[in-house]
């Protein structure tokens, strides 16, 4: 991975194989509240797929509490990990 961007929403409603696809073929991470990706990121190579696990909550709230630790997400898809938790 030569560069990690902060996140930013390029898809809201996509099937998720295209999402996956696009993201291994322009080396992107995956920013998801989806377990689908999660799993999917356990079972096979492919994309880095960061996990946001909280609940329903407003996009605002959302995105604060994500960039809250987003330079752990960062240092943690640096090292290697493919799946990183976001709770």
């Amino acid at each position: 991975m030569e560069k990690l961007e902060e996140p930013r929403r390029l898809w809201t409603r996509a099937d998720d194989a295209i999402i996956w696809q696009r993201a291994e073929a322009t080396l992107s991470v995956i920013v998801t509240k989806d377990e689908d990706f999660a799993v999917r990121a356990q079972l096979r190579p492919g994309p880095p797929v960061a996990w946001i696990r909280v609940g329903n909550t407003r996009n605002a709230d959302l995105l604060r509490r994500a960039a809250a630790v987003w330079s752990r997400v960062i240092e943690a898809l640096t090292r290697g990990e493919t799946l990183v938790e976001l709770t």
